[in-house]
């Protein structure tokens, strides 16, 4: 019986902490990346002898020139490269993780709701797209106050200077929240829906039906990693216009 839920289960709870599988499979992931970066931190300068730095250059080179293809300025990209390569990562790394075998609905653990899954893709949980997208929207904010200045910055938001400019100044407020909205919900609901259709079809048709779903969610996974970086950098872009 397949069991199909929006909200993540949890699996642990102590003096009032829950801790969700959505919460615990993201914990899993950043401690990969974690180890990946101090791997590649100590062992970067073996460039011909690595297969796995050398493809973490390749990604991270490739990262760079897609934000210099947007910000026209190498040492701004070098400032938001590390968030835009931390987003990368972190949500390829998730989406894959998700479609590695047994990994996706074979663990569960016994609590007091009954039997749940002990991992769960963090992407399929809307709590952590909503964080990805708070974050994102925060460091675009913070580097549109510096690179603007405090004068600049608040008058895009409150201009005084004729009615209709304070009413678009509103609007430009208001669009700022519905950027939160619209990268979370976009990255949910893609990969919550290939979620639940590699657990139907693995359900109904087992074994090697679903391989090519599969497949086609390793490049799903992809896409939805480019585009959310991509939207975050269009944000940037268009935070900044007037500086660059």
């Amino acid at each position: 019986m397949i069991q199909v839920s929006l909200q993540p289960e949890y699996i642990f709870s102590w003096a009032g902490f829950s801790l969700s599988n959505t919460l615990f499979t993201s914990c899993l992931v950043s401690l990969l990346l974690v180890v990946l970066s101090l791997y590649f931190y100590f062992f970067k300068k073996q460039i011909h002898k690595n297969f796995l730095i050398n493809g973490l250059k390749i990604i991270i080179f490739e990262l760079l020139k897609l934000t210099d293809s947007v910000t026209k300025n190498r040492q701004l990209s070098k400032k938001i490269l590390p968030l835009i390569s931390t987003l990368f990562l972190f949500i390829v790394s998730a989406n894959l993780l998700a479609l590695v075998p047994g990994f996706l609905g074979s663990f569960y653990i016994k609590t007091d709701a009954g039997q749940v899954p002990l991992l769960r893709s963090p992407n399929s949980d809307l709590n952590t797209t909503l964080a990805l997208a708070i974050v994102s929207v925060l460091c675009v904010q913070i580097f549109a106050l510096r690179y603007l200045g405090i004068k600049v910055y608040l008058k895009k938001f409150f201009n005084l200077s004729s009615p209709i400019k304070f009413v678009l100044g509103m609007f430009e407020m208001i669009s700022e929240g519905v950027r939160v909205l619209s990268l979370s919900f976009r990255l949910f609901g893609n990969i919550f829906g290939g979620e639940v259709l590699l657990l139907v079809i693995a359900f109904l048709a087992p074994y090697f039906i679903p391989l090519p779903f599969m497949i086609l969610e390793v490049f799903v996974g992809f896409i939805q990693a480019f585009i959310f970086s991509m939207i975050v950098l269009t944000f940037f872009r268009t935070s900044l216009i007037k500086h660059l």
